[in-house]
């Protein structure tokens, strides 16, 4: 057995043994967060409540600002304050907004030997955020921005397991990304429980690549991202990662509201120009 060999098997081991233990680092949700949290959850919230408490970070503002003017929220003039974008956005819709810029920017700010590693996931979950919000355009009863935000969780374990493999800069790249790949999901909820998300994202999580996870018998929002990342997958070129449409159970969800797999090909492919501007917004 090689030395590279032994020693992958050796943090595979000590990962596990660390997610099950709850002995991993996560990160904590950042203060500003946790405070809009608290805010939104308050009966007697309003949108300039909500603004002051956004405004105590520049940087979120901004993002409050772009997403308002982005395609998610089709307006005839620019939006240019904070409490008529809040207002546009929706007072429940804030709280998936921040965690967009919270995401991006541990992402971003995480640095190491295995960024290049972290970047991939990142424009992975960029990408299915776009395009699961595209086919919640054409389904009743979805909300767009929660599914987008949910698509971009489904990535989130990929980074308390990067920022623990920078510290084994020796591996090998295709050896990170087994590693991540193999612990995600358990990295993945272990954060979302930390940072009290609910069920429903634990449920999102599940279902990263588990192709027939059923959270409930009729289409929700892990059919959705599972329906989403299959088309990322073929646009990919690596549908032999993938099962057919017709072994999926999301499909299947699917064909109950009278829709196929060729309709939500036929909407993704319509819709090009919204996927190209969600993932400028949300890019690195």
């Amino acid at each position: 057995m090689t030395y590279m060999t032994e020693l992958k098997k050796q943090i595979s081991a000590s990962l596990r043994k660390d997610l099950e233990a709850g002995e991993l680092i996560l990160p904590s949700l950042p203060e500003v967060a946790m405070t809009i949290q608290e805010e939104v959850k308050k009966k007697s919230s309003t949108a300039h409540s909500v603004a002051k408490v956004i405004m105590l970070d520049p940087g979120l503002t901004a993002h409050f600002l772009k997403v308002a003017n982005s395609p998610l929220y089709r307006t005839k003039n620019a939006v240019k304050g904070l409490p008529e974008a809040i207002g546009l956005i929706g007072i429940n819709s804030v709280l998936n907004m921040a965690l967009t810029y919270t995401m991006r920017t541990m992402f971003v700010n995480t640095e190491g030997p295995w960024k290049k590693v972290l970047i991939q996931q990142w424009n992975e979950a960029t990408e299915l955020a776009a395009i699961v919000t595209v086919l919640a355009d054409y389904i009743p009863n979805f909300d767009s921005d929660h599914v987008m935000v949910a698509a971009m969780l489904q990535n989130i374990g990929v980074l308390p397991l990067i920022n623990h493999l920078q510290h084994f800069p020796d591996l090998e790249e295709e050896d990170v990304e087994h590693l991540v790949e193999e612990n995600a999901t358990k990295a993945g909820l272990a954060l979302v429980k930390l940072w009290g998300l609910g069920q429903s994202f634990g449920d999102v999580i599940k279902a990263r690549r588990n192709w027939n996870f059923e959270s409930t018998e009729s289409l929700d929002t892990t059919d959705l991202i599972t329906i989403a990342r299959y088309h990322y997958m073929k646009g990919k070129k690596r549908l032999s990662e993938c099962p057919p449409p017709s072994e999926i159970s999301a499909f299947r969800h699917l064909e109950k509201l009278n829709f196929s797999a060729d309709m939500s090909e036929q909407w993704i492919d319509s819709a090009r120009e919204k996927i190209r501007a969600i993932k400028r917004m949300l890019s690195m």
